[in-house]
């Protein structure tokens, strides 16, 4: 249960950098990893009007889960082996603090996408973020619900890659967009059993 919680909590952090619109219905695949936990993880996000639901697949701390996070007007769930549990607004509040654009870089490319690429600084950590505009989807459409523990940061574009890393360089958290396509998604991914 300890490598669930811990799970969670990184998949919390890990698709909060990503974003749905209402008007994008489709799927997005990524792999992330978060350091602190020793986490590696795989997520299939699909994503219709308001609701959006993330399969995870994650090996932390040398334990395997296989997990599900919808979050619609029902509000947010987590579904795993055969159970869902609601996940309470306190453990969902976001962190708010001071970002400084350091830099950025158009014309990068970045998991196959043209991007620009900014690097973003809040006193401690230093985040950076490949964006695009070439998809429907952008960073401001990130669910209020998801944004905990990444930097909330004034830009546009869609991040197909993030890094964010301590003062000293090391990786802490990161995310690899693998594939955005825009599909039609059955209202029964929203179910939760």
């Amino acid at each position: 249960m300890k490598a669930m919680k811990n799970t969670f909590t990184a998949a919390l952090v890990l698709i909060s950098s990503l974003a749905f619109a209402q008007n994008f219905e489709g799927v997005i695949t990524m792999n992330t990893s978060n350091a602190e936990i020793k986490e590696e993880a795989s997520l299939t996000w699909y994503l219709k009007a308001n609701s959006s639901r993330i399969d995870i697949k994650s090996r932390a701390d040398g334990y395997d889960s296989r997990y599900a996070i919808i979050i619609d007007e029902k509000g947010m769930h987590m579904i795993a082996e055969g159970h869902v549990t609601e996940i309470p607004q306190s453990a969902i509040a976001t962190e708010s603090s001071s970002q400084t654009r350091l830099s950025k870089e158009d014309g990068v490319m970045a998991n196959g996408f043209n991007c620009s690429k900014e690097v973003f600084f809040d006193g401690k950590n230093q985040t950076t973020y490949w964006l695009t505009k070439d998809l429907s989807i952008g960073f401001d459409d990130i669910p209020m619900a998801l944004r905990r523990s990444i930097p909330s940061v004034k830009t546009t574009g869609f991040p197909v890659k993030m890094e964010k890393r301590s003062a000293d360089g090391k990786v802490l958290v990161s995310q690899d967009v693998l594939s955005v396509k825009s599909t039609s998604v059955s209202d029964s991914k929203f179910d939760r059993k």
